[in-house]
């Protein structure tokens, strides 16, 4: 199970809570309510309301996260053919930074992959943090990057992308395998090294 995934039910289980707390809160409020204790009801509903609030934006971001690991599942069902030609994948790689590595794709060639997904839209930091996760993969997965390692950026929901920024390949899932042929050496007019 991707990182996404994991984020997307640890929010449902905080809007949950809240949810139940806000059932809770409004239940007592009543209660109290109709034994003359205005003031106190008062303050469980205000507190419902609150609670309430709470659990919606927490499904909120459960949401966002869905959406997200289903975006992995697709960029992770587009690398799949890749294992017939020989690259090794691997997916939701702990890393000691914040979440983990989407995806990792290591070329017969040596040459080792880090794949950052994003739906729609990326900004500067994403940029870095898939630039950390390749320095990473560098240092600490070697025998994985024997010829070198390359940040990609790959958004999901555009097509036809494909350019460099910041030393981080940004292109469009569309184009992405052919990309990472490319630039493992194992593009249409390159042959693999052994």
């Amino acid at each position: 199970m991707n990182y996404a995934h994991r984020q997307q039910y640890r929010r449902l289980s905080h809007a949950g809570k809240a949810g139940l707390g806000s059932v809770i809160a409004a239940l007592f409020g009543f209660v109290i309510a109709s034994a003359g204790a205005a003031a106190l009801a008062g303050l469980l509903l205000l507190a419902a309301v609150g609670l309430g609030l709470y659990a919606r934006h927490w499904l909120s971001l459960a949401g966002r996260s869905r959406v997200g690991a289903r975006s992995e599942d697709e960029v992770q069902r587009v690398l799949a053919p890749l294992e017939a030609e020989g690259w090794r994948l691997r997916h939701s790689l702990p890393w000691q930074g914040w979440g983990d590595i989407d995806s990792v794709a290591i070329a017969p060639t040596g040459i080792a992959v880090a794949i950052e997904t994003k739906t729609r839209t990326y900004d500067q930091r994403h940029l870095a943090r898939v630039r950390e996760q390749v320095a990473w993969l560098s240092r600490r997965r070697r025998r994985w990057a024997r010829s070198g390692a390359l940040a990609v950026l790959c958004l999901v929901r555009a097509r036809g992308l494909e350019r460099v920024e910041q030393d981080v390949v940004v292109v469009s899932i569309d184009r992405l395998t052919h990309v990472l042929r490319v630039v493992a050496g194992m593009g249409p007019d390159a042959r693999p090294s052994s």
